[in-house]
């Protein structure tokens, strides 16, 4: 099997960690690395030595992704077994093994995916992800206690592993201020049905011809009605989009995907059915309907559209400020061990983590007055304004203060400060002046 030098980096790193003591690291790498091909390399190695290797996943695509990603690499062997979550926990004895593979293992810390790990607690643990964290709080500490990072999203877009992509970030008459949460993130029905209105998808629609038409796109949206809705609206607009979610048949679901890489379907639509681990290079573009307070959701649905491809330039757009609350979703982070990432702009305000460009109308990341797309000088941002305005209150003020001290000491005598205070409209200028005129005599 023939890897990228990051690739082998990884692997070597993580015989590092092993060798340091550790027993249950996770590799990050970002979305479309290739965690998949590192772990088949990784097993492959093992196996020849006779280790056991139970590779776990927490969806059905992903399970016959990574069983035809085993079989591409020609990795046959019986100490592999590779299963869903769900069904290895109903059945624990059938396996023993010395390896356990976490795919996606930011789910590792929920209940299903913690009775499995804790039925095999000799065994290593070696988790893969490219957002290694919770909505929860909860540290992947309790469960692994390494991470490893091996190489930045920019670098590999640079060396076009991930292609480059243009960030968009329409404005729909949509306000979230009312919208109430639920498990720390937005309520997902008061969210579709203050998105599911012809308003709305009109405005989506037009955006969406605008700059993305005749792009294969994956659309998130809040609901699974919402997703219906949203598939045919795209239809009676021409396009031939689909809604799928859990409660779609097995076989049906596979015909669906299958059907959207050979580009039968034009229009992916579903909720958090595809957003971790779905590998599709001919996904050009992304659609978020849904707002979230979850960076791992976040980076995860954004970036299903940048695995490389000659002469792509990927399109994102977020009708819903993601990208205000969030970041670009390939900026450099810091991953914990010890506990929650935070949402750095929870109230989504612009022109505070980036900026969407008054010209080009693409989002840039930091603050900026230059967009580096176009070169338009987009000016102050509102913050910059709010402190320019804060700080000439406050000159003004000092002003203001200086010329009533200045006022004020020009009146030498009793008679003169009341006359000060009657010109000031005070209640009482008399009782004023002559604590003003006794507070001097009293120095």
């Amino acid at each position: 099997m023939k890897l990228r030098d990051y690739q082998i980096e990884a692997i070597n790193k993580l015989r590092q960690s092993l060798k340091a003591g550790h027993t249950a690291p996770i590799l990050r790498l970002d979305c479309g690395a290739g965690k998949t091909v590192i772990a088949c390399s990784i097993a492959e190695s093992m196996v020849k030595k006779g280790t056991k290797l139970l590779f776990l996943v927490h969806r059905q695509e992903l399970l016959q992704q990574t069983i035809d990603t085993f079989n591409n690499a020609g990795i046959n062997n019986p100490n592999i077994a590779v299963g869903m979550v769900i069904t290895v926990s109903h059945n624990l004895d059938k396996y023993n093994p010395d390896v356990i593979i976490c795919d996606e293992c930011n789910f590792a810390l929920a209940k299903t995916w913690r009775t499995v790990l804790d039925a095999y607690p000799k065994a290593i643990k070696i988790g893969l992800s490219a957002t290694p964290i919770r909505l929860s709080g909860e540290p992947m500490g309790d469960v692994f206690d390494d991470i490893i990072e091996v190489i930045p999203a920019q670098e590999l877009i640079r060396r076009k592993y991930l292609c480059e992509y243009d960030y968009y970030a329409p404005k729909i008459n949509f306000d979230i201020s009312e919208v109430k949460k639920r498990c720390g993130d937005y309520n997902a029905e008061q969210i579709a049905n203050a998105l599911d209105k012809p308003k709305i998808y009109g405005d989506v629609l037009a955006h969406y011809k605008k700059l993305a038409d005749g792009r294969k796109t994956i659309v998130y949206c809040a609901t699974v009605k919402h997703s219906e809705d949203t598939a045919e609206q795209f239809r009676q607009a021409g396009y031939n989009a689909v809604h799928f979610d859990a409660n779609t048949k097995d076989i049906d679901r596979k015909q669906i995907i299958a059907d959207f890489k050979s580009g039968k379907i034009d229009i992916l639509c579903n909720v958090d059915l595809i957003s971790f681990g779905f590998n599709c290079c001919d996904c050009d573009c992304i659609v978020l309907l849904r707002p979230s307070c979850s960076l791992a959701l976040y980076i995860q649905q954004s970036c299903r559209a940048l695995r490389g491809r000659e002469g792509k330039r990927a399109i994102i757009l977020d009708f819903v400020n993601n990208v205000n609350r969030h970041g670009l979703p390939t900026e450099p982070r810091e991953w914990s061990l010890t506990g929650r990432v935070s949402c750095r702009n929870e109230s989504a305000e612009p022109d505070i983590l980036v900026r969407q460009c008054k010209s080009c109308l693409r989002v840039y990341s930091g603050t900026s007055r230059i967009c580096p797309y176009c070169g338009t000088n987009n000016g102050l941002t509102r913050k910059e304004i709010e402190q320019d305005e804060k700080a000439e209150l406050e000159r003004i003020e000092k002003i203001e203060r200086r010329e009533k001290q200045i006022e004020r000491g020009q009146a030498k005598t009793l008679e003169q400060l009341i006359e000060l205070g009657r010109k000031k409209g005070y209640k009482n200028p008399a009782f004023w002046a002559r604590m003003v005129y006794n507070g001097r005599n009293r120095r």
